[in-house]
């Protein structure tokens, strides 16, 4: 446990002498001396007293001031005192974050008021690749973060190579998760959605309202972009084809399931007009009304819709992506890591998140009371009207099947 300073210690001798009555132990105080003295090593009680300003705290008397000397038992009541009333020893944790603007927003809304309300000591830490960090310190027995901040991609490859400890929900609370999104190892406080998205000016008010239809060229003509990735294709693929968002996992568990999939990206393939590799990419095609249909994340099609492209994107059907927090194994500060995680997650502050980010919260609770501005609930994947018809990414399926599935949906892409 590591040994903090008080915030503001040139103040706290001052206040201790009258919040617990020093003079009650025969020292009588002197305020002038006592001023003088704040800004140096030590502050003098009276003429007589001089006690440490650091830990340990020690007393000394001075006889050479003249005066009647005192009970060296009333000067060490004294010392006893002031350091069982200072603020000596703070919990210190260390958190990860890939920093910026995500890594500003999260101190901001969330873990700055949790430090704050458990009185800890946070630092936190910047790094672009959690994982390779995580695996570099775990490995190596050098860990120097206690929470650490990963997509739950990331974090289900993590909790499969044993570098995480198991959530203790025991201290966090275990129903401020939807079931389709639980992880026993890193826990998921926000969200995103893969969602449909179109051109208004193609289709006015009467665009595609299911994955079915974005399937139907006859009805709905027209230049269709999708990710050239078999993650969140596969599941949409499902969706188009009757099954439901909360079976989509269990089909593809099966062993046809991942060829029906397949079978459905097929059946679209030549009706695709831009098979696309990034995130930009997808926003640019749907700005520039390159593509009709556009598969892509909500944070890029609401960016073209408030920049004033002709687009507009539904979260029926969306595939939800989550970030997650967890503790390396080994934490130095495990417990309290646990307890921060529960802190920083309660509903008022993922709400407060979304602030400054589009990230929906996980906790459905935060989407109570109010806490999030009514004209920002439809931009939000997990809203709970936007997440009724919605799949929760399943990482640790990905992390088992993933290199089949995009084995499969590659052969598809040459054939």
């Amino acid at each position: 446990m590591a040994i903090v300073r008080p915030t503001s210690f040139a103040k706290a001798p001052a206040d201790f002498a009258d919040r617990h009555n020093v003079t009650g132990f025969d020292i009588p105080v002197n305020p002038n001396a006592r001023r003088k003295q704040l800004d140096s090593s030590t502050f003098r009680c009276n003429r007589n007293v001089t006690i440490t300003k650091k830990w340990p705290f020690r007393a000394t008397f001075d006889k050479s001031w003249g005066g009647e000397p005192m009970s060296w038992l009333r000067i060490s009541l004294a010392a006893f005192a002031i350091s069982a009333a200072l603020p000596v020893h703070a919990q210190t944790v260390t958190i990860t974050t890939a920093g910026g603007d995500y890594g500003n927003a999260m101190k901001e809304a969330m873990w700055g008021p949790a430090a704050k309300e458990l009185g800890y000591d946070v630092r936190e830490e910047t790094l672009s690749d959690g994982l390779a960090a995580l695996k570099m310190q775990v490995t190596s027995g050098a860990i120097t973060t206690d929470v650490i901040h990963l997509g739950s991609p990331e974090g289900a490859q993590a909790a499969a190579q044993s570098l995480l400890e198991p959530l203790d929900y025991k201290i966090i609370d275990p129903k401020s998760v939807p079931d389709g999104a639980k992880s026993d190892y890193c826990y998921p406080f926000d969200s995103y959605g893969t969602v449909m998205s179109w051109n208004t000016k193609t289709y006015g008010e009467n665009p595609p309202k299911t994955w079915a239809e974005f399937w139907d060229v006859a009805k709905f003509s027209g230049r269709r972009a999708l990710r050239a990735n078999a993650q969140d294709s596969i599941e949409i693929a499902l969706l188009s084809d009757g099954v439901a968002p909360a079976d989509v996992y269990a089909v593809l568990s099966t062993p046809e399931g991942l060829e029906r999939a397949i079978k459905r990206l097929e059946a679209i393939k030549p009706n695709v007009a831009v098979w696309w590799t990034s995130g930009a990419q997808s926003a640019q095609l749907l700005k520039d009304g390159e593509a009709d249909l556009v598969v892509t994340w909500n944070g890029r099609a609401e960016t073209v819709k408030k920049d004033g492209g002709a687009a507009d994107y539904t979260f029926k059907g969306s595939v939800i992506g989550t970030d997650c927090l967890g503790v390396p194994k080994g934490a130095p500060n495990k417990e309290a890591a646990m307890k921060l995680i529960a802190a920083m997650t309660q509903p008022a502050r993922v709400a407060k998140l979304t602030d400054f980010i589009a990230y929906g919260p996980v906790n459905p609770a935060a989407y109570e009371g109010g806490l999030i501005p009514e004209d920002r609930l439809k931009t939000l994947a997990t809203a709970p009207e936007n997440a009724g018809t919605s799949v929760f990414s399943n990482s640790e399926w990905w992390v088992k099947n993933g290199e089949a599935a995009q084995q499969a949906f590659d052969e598809m892409m040459a054939r």
